[in-house]
This record gives structure tokens, C-alpha cells and sequence, in this order.
């Protein structure tokens, strides 16, 4: 155990507080900030007739997947590993939950502006989410939801073998599961600050698991957005032009915001090359 006059965050030696997972960590922070304010001002039709009043989910959505991002770090500053992954758990969850979400919301704007009534939208999966009414799915449903996501995005869930329970993706969730269910003793040490300062065999591994499972959920959340929702990455020049009565440069609406390029840059295009290769392909923003 450590002294409680320890200083926060803590220093565990150049190797661990030099790791590559920070950098990364506030890499891909910064790339949900970015959306999250890039999206504040979206419309939802299946958010509209909300008690609460919430617009856009998707800018709550980023901005808490940004705050977890956050939390993740400063408890790997603190030596606080299992915690860590507990989150990275959680996010995992987030990701799933924001794709469903999002091709639900389309069946809800197919069905609006087919009637173009607000019986569409008024009682929906949606509105009831946010107006915490009931929860979007539950987990004995979590088969039947990659079902749907399979079916609305075939190409990218095949690339992802999301469901195949052999792939990588299924490994790092058990992983993270062991973590945040203490299914060993080794994952309970790893919440030991003093463990950590003491056992590299302990943190290394960890760190070099936790860093894999964090490049594969966000590839994986990057191109389903990128894929599914190509306008949540618009940078916000276009609405600046229009807010200024000036008329947005041509491909203006194809602009990312810098923290998107170098999220792709750094992450998918240099751990998935071949995910970074087929979302070029669709040219849908400009990326490079």
C-alpha cells in the first residue's frame, strides 16, 4: 500500500508514465470533444418530442465516451489499472449502444417522413431512452442487436468479424470482463498502486491489452460513424458560414476537424490498414 501523502497523479518510472496508451488515450479524447461539439446543434427526429427536450443524443453521447477517456487516464496515472479497464469495458458498451441508437434513428426518420406526422416519433425506443422510460435494449437482447447491426452495415461487421465470439473484439471484451468482475487475482492486484510500482510482469501486460482493445473499439466506432453518419464528423466551418451570412466554400461539408484526421492518422490507418483502406475507398469525408 502506498502513503496517503503520496502526490497525485503518481510516477511509476519513466517505461509507465511514458507509455504510448496516453498519448493515445488523449488522441482519441480529443477526437470525441471534437464531435461532441461538431454535433451539438444536430436535430433528431426521434429526439424531438422528448419530455427532456434533448435534440441530440449524439453530443451527449461523445462528450461522455470523452469523459470516460478521461477517467481511464487519470486512474492509469494513479496506478489504478483494474479501474482502468472497467471503463474501457464500459466504453465497449457505449460503442455498441451509439451504432444501435443510430440505425434506429433512421428507421424512425424513414417512417416520419413517409406519414410526415408526429405520431411517427412521438412514442419511440429513442424517446423513451432519453426520457428514461426504458432502457434502448437489455442485455439478453445484445444477440438480436448485432443481428440488426449486421444487417444495416454487412461490409464493416464482416471486417470486424463482430460476430464471430473467436475474434479479437470478443477476446477483448472477456478480458475486460476479467477485470471488471475480479475473475482473477491478478486482475484485484492490478488495482494495487503499490503492485504497479513494483511489478512491471504485472503492469505491462496490462497496459498492453488494455492499449489493443482501446485501438480496436475505436476503429471500430470510428468507421461505423464514418460509414453510417459521415455528417457527425463535419467540421463545423459550413454552420460557421451560414451563422455569418457567407456561402460555405464548394466541399466545405466534406471538412473533418483536425482531431478526426489525426485520430485516423495515428490510430486506424496505422493499426488497421486495411479498415483505413476500405473507409478511403467509400470517399465519403476528406480524409487522407
Amino acid at each position: 500500500m502506498l502513503s496517503s501523502n503520496d502526490k497525485l497523479p503518481r510516477s511509476f518510472g519513466d517505461e509507465y508514465d511514458n507509455h504510448i496508451i496516453f498519448d493515445e488515450i488523449k488522441i482519441i479524447q480529443d477526437f470525441y470533444e471534437a464531435l461532441s461539439y461538431c454535433n451539438i446543434s444536430f436535430i433528431e427526429n426521434a429526439a424531438f418530442m422528448s419530455d427532456a427536450k434533448i435534440f441530440s443524443t449524439s453530443t451527449y453521447i461523445y462528450s461522455s465516451i470523452e469523459g470516460a477517456f478521461e477517467s481511464i487516464s487519470v486512474l492509469l496515472h494513479n496506478g489504478r489499472c483494474n479501474d482502468a479497464f472497467a471503463l474501457v469495458r464500459k466504453y465497449c458498451d457505449s460503442i455498441v449502444l451509439d451504432i444501435y441508437k443510430n440505425i434506429l434513428s433512421k428507421q424512425i426518420d424513414k417512417e416520419y417522413y413517409e406519414s410526415l406526422t408526429l405520431e411517427a416519433i412521438k412514442n419511440n425506443k429513442i424517446k423513451q431512452w432519453i426520457d428514461a422510460e426504458s432502457r434502448l435494449f437489455e442485455e439478453r437482447e445484445i444477440n438480436n442487436v448485432y443481428k440488426t447491426i449486421k444487417q444495416e452495415y454487412p461490409e464493416l461487421t464482416n471486417l470486424f468479424n463482430l460476430t464471430d465470439k473467436s475474434t479479437l473484439y470478443h477476446k477483448s471484451r472477456e478480458i475486460c470482463n476479467d477485470n471488471m468482475h475480479y475473475n482473477y487475482l491478478y486482475t484485484m492486484m492490478a488495482n494495487d498502486a503499490s503492485m504497479i510500482r513494483s511489478r512491471k510482469d504485472l503492469w505491462m501486460p496490462l497496459l498492453k491489452s488494455m492499449s489493443r482493445a482501446i485501438r480496436l473499439f475505436f476503429s471500430i466506432h470510428f468507421s461505423f460513424i464514418y460509414v453510417g453518419n459521415p455528417g457527425n464528423m463535419m467540421s463545423s466551418d459550413y454552420m460557421d458560414y451560414l451563422d455569418c451570412g457567407m456561402q460555405p466554400p464548394p466541399g466545405c461539408e466534406r471538412w473533418v476537424p483536425n482531431p478526426v484526421q489525426i485520430a485516423f492518422s495515428s490510430i486506424i490507418q496505422k493499426y488497421t490498414p486495411k479498415i483505413s483502406k476500405y473507409l478511403l475507398s467509400l470517399d465519403l469525408m476528406d480524409l487522407e
